[in-house]
């Protein structure tokens, strides 16, 4: 059942022209202009401030700003509703719906990463990066949800998610200014990615930085949420 609904829910992801292009074209874009914006001899510091936004663009928008567009608009669609009144529980629907973001995050932040690698960055520790991503992503899944609540459609989600999406780009502050800015919801991914890539700081704080804004989102997700059009 959720292969199923996962695999119809790429279908309508991919038809959608504007999460098409705000959520697979733009953290690519982007993530390549800061690459090769980067000079040959890069330090490692420099790496660690590339990588961050470029997986907080992917995170940003192939994961919370699609998770946000396409609840909204399956529940305006009446969509979401006839789910519901199948066999279905709702936790199958939800994963069968967030599965395709998960499955496109992932590879879009693993191309990234060989990009960035294949340019001359330092290959990052495997267990921060790891947790930068998964965190991230939990992060942005229940902040999607809880924003999809609080969105009519999914052209006003370019306008709801934006205040989190900011929040979340000042994750790279952590890599650039130190852990001052650990507080924000990006603050943990920026802080993961700078110990994976440079060995300094410490892991335990970011991460559990990302694990109070998970709790936090998923309560608001859980208050929140609709599954049909007020």
């Amino acid at each position: 059942m959720v292969l199923a609904l996962a695999r119809a829910e790429l279908k309508l992801l991919l038809r959608n022209k504007t999460v098409a292009v705000s959520s697979l074209l733009m953290p690519i874009l982007v993530g390549l202009w800061a690459g090769f914006n980067l000079p040959d001899e890069a330090s490692p510091q420099a790496w660690a401030i590339t990588l961050c936004l470029q997986l907080l663009m992917v995170l940003g928008f192939t994961v919370y700003f699609a998770v946000t567009a396409a609840l909204a608009s399956r529940r305006e669609d009446l969509y979401l509703k006839r789910l519901r009144s199948g066999e279905a529980s709702d936790a199958v629907i939800l994963a069968g719906l967030l599965a395709p973001v998960v499955l496109l995050g992932v590879l879009q932040s693993a191309l990234m990463l060989i990009i960035s690698i294949s340019m001359g960055a330092p290959v990052p520790a495997p267990l921060p990066l790891l947790a930068a991503l998964v965190l991230g992503t939990g992060l942005c899944l229940a902040a999607g949800v809880a924003t999809s609540g609080r969105t009519s459609s999914s052209e006003q989600a370019q306008i709801t998610t934006l205040p989190l999406f900011l929040a979340l780009m000042g994750g790279v502050l952590v890599a650039i200014v130190g852990p001052t800015w650990l507080p924000l919801p990006g603050g943990g991914v920026g802080g993961l990615i700078h110990h994976a890539v440079t060995g300094e700081g410490d892991a335990l704080l970011p991460a559990a930085s990302l694990l109070v804004w998970i709790v936090l989102f998923s309560l608001l997700a859980k208050a929140w949420f609709r599954w049909e059009p007020r």
